[in-house]
Order: C-alpha cells, then structure tokens, then sequence
C-alpha cells in the first residue's frame, strides 16, 4: 500500500486541477458570452478586437 500511495495522490490531484481548470474555463466562456452579448451594439469593434 505504501507504494501505491503517490500514484494515488497523484491521480486525485491530476482530477482535481482538470475538475478545477474546466470550472474556470465554463466560467470565463460564461462570462465572455454575457458581455458580448450585453456590448454587441455598444462595442461591437472592442470585442472583434478583444476575440482576436
């Protein structure tokens, strides 16, 4: 068992940086959308320039 145990650590830590990593990436796309969604009249050209 011993000798099992940092492969183990280091699966649950593997899962728990993708789990984390794919939270913030929901979230940033959520955010990304709202707010081109709420300036797509307003700034149309900033976010063109922001996307690229």
């Amino acid at each position: 068992m011993p000798q099992m145990s940092p492969i183990l650590w280091n699966i649950m830590l593997m899962l728990t940086t993708a789990t984390i990593m794919m939270n913030m990436t929901k979230l940033f796309f959520m955010t990304n959308l709202n707010t081109n969604k709420k300036n797509n009249k307003k700034k149309s050209k900033l976010n063109i320039n922001w996307k690229w």
